[in-house]
């Protein structure tokens, strides 16, 4: 992690996109059925190729989610938090008696704690089915806005109360576990390609792809290593007692200019038996999908620093206002450019594992259950959560209603709610945090999107949206 001359910075950092970006982790419900059209894809490339719509656009969405071990909001639920964040303001850890609004979780454990928050904009996409004579074919165009800041291993010394004025002099266990943060804001162009070979069969099988171009700006990445013993002698010195050992780049000049490219991919195969003698020539009975996702990087090469700083022995630093890594290399080494490692990095895509089973219970009653598992690819990598969904839904073509339960992280049970009616959908995986106050709410997540079908008409094969 950062050193404390840079926590005000990196908190103002986190602050800023948590509240203004996000990125889909769940809302498995509103996802899988079959009118969820290009948001579908997410789960599975394939999912549109049952759609019984065949074309769709996607004004706008927002999906956000936030949880965290570590931090919470004292006394709050989702209704309260516009309040909570227009009351946030970024204040000095050494001066200040207290913190009204967002506090930190204070556990002297040396577990390391997790924080999983992501942010995406989905929007504007397009997408539409093609039937060439036993062959369906889907190709789908979005654009998304996407921010993941997650880790699995926050350490837990950093608590507010470190820096608080009255442990001046006290020595710190300021680090107990090697600790990993990593954070990235990137714009992502998805192509989406799937196709069924034999439509006519009793069971066909589907085969799908997303190709993923990736646009990343600004970007944090942050490595500490343990043990670290400190002493805050006043406001502007602290002593080190033992190895400190820090590689960061987190630079907020410039935070939406391009820093780099990269690029990610899902692969989705599904199988599924159809509905004999069905009016709806998409119906099945069940589907079985499986597919990988968001596997990819980015790489961060422009306008981008890494900068290493070790202290190995016991020794004074003067941290007054240190606004930048050469002013923290002066005062380290005596020289503004030593700690400078790198001007590239590169970070994975949050990547997951996914199956996917659905089931036609009977007329427009559907059970689904999804588990999406995640991957670690690499040393330096972004995180998205383990859910294990299981829902029940009403799926009719100008609505749905949809009851889920979702295992967050396999432990966390959480209650949900989704629906979709005309153009809108909204989805709520946690009602619980919606509707009640919390003594520590430190799990937040919906999603909300507009979209519309470019044509409707009924037929005598079936009545659906085309």
């Amino acid at each position: 992690m950062i050193i404390c001359c840079y926590f005000k910075l990196m908190l103002r950092v986190l602050i800023i996109l948590v509240a203004f970006y996000c990125y889909p982790q769940s809302h498995v419900g509103i996802a899988s059925e079959r009118y969820s059209g290009f948001n579908g894809t997410a789960i599975n490339p394939t999912s549109f190729i049952n759609s019984p719509i065949d074309q769709e656009i996607n004004l706008f969405g927002i999906d956000f989610q936030f949880d965290s071990d570590y931090g919470f909001i004292k006394n709050s639920s989702y209704l309260d938090l516009g309040d909570v964040f227009s009351k946030i303001k970024i204040t000095n850890p050494y001066t200040d008696d207290s913190i009204d609004d967002l506090s930190i979780n204070i556990n002297n454990s040396d577990k390391p704690y997790s924080i999983l928050s992501s942010i995406q904009l989905n929007g504007p996409s397009y997408i539409f089915k093609l039937n060439r004579d036993n062959k369906i074919f889907t190709f789908g165009l979005g654009l998304n806005q996407r921010v993941n800041i997650s880790t699995l291993e926050f350490n837990s010394g950093y608590n507010y109360n470190n820096f608080r004025k009255e442990n001046f002099g006290n020595e710190i266990l300021f680090d107990q576990t090697n600790s990993k943060l990593y954070g990235a804001n990137w714009s992502e162009v998805k192509l989406n390609f799937a196709y069924t070979n034999n439509n006519k069969s009793s069971i066909s099988q589907s085969f799908g792809l997303n190709f993923k171009i990736n646009i990343p700006y600004i970007s944090i990445q942050a490595n500490q290593e343990s043990p670290v013993k400190m002493i805050h002698k006043d406001l502007d010195t602290m002593i080190f007692l033992n190895e400190f050992k820090t590689e960061i780049s987190l630079d907020t000049r410039y935070p939406f200019k391009r820093r780099g490219s990269g690029f990610a991919f899902d692969l989705g195969y599904s199988i599924f038996k159809k509905k004999e003698y069905s009016k709806d020539k998409h119906s099945y009975i069940y589907k079985l999908g499986f597919s990988v996702l968001d596997l990819g990087f980015l790489n961060l090469n422009k306008l981008s620093e890494v900068h290493y700083y070790e202290i190995l022995e016991p020794r004074e630093l003067d941290i007054k206002d240190i606004d930048g890594y050469g002013v923290l290399s002066e005062r380290i080494y005596g020289d503004a450019r030593k700690s400078f490692k790198d001007n590239s990095f590169k970070l994975s895509t949050p990547s997951a594992l996914s199956i996917q089973f659905d089931y036609n219970l009977f007329r427009s009653f559907y059970f689904n259950t999804t588990i999406i598992n995640r991957l670690t690819v690499g040393n330096k990598t972004l995180v998205r959560p383990n859910v294990l969904n299981s829902s029940l839904r009403i799926e009719k073509p100008k609505y749905s209603f949809i009851l889920s339960s979702t295992l967050y992280e396999y432990e966390k049970l959480m209650i949900g709610l989704s629906s979709r009616l005309g153009p809108l959908y909204f989805s709520i995986d946690n009602i619980s945090n919606m509707l009640f106050k919390k003594n520590k709410l430190n799990h937040v997540e919906f999603m909300f999107g507009v979209k519309i079908y470019p044509f409707y008409k009924k037929n005598s094969n079936c009545i659906c949206l085309n």
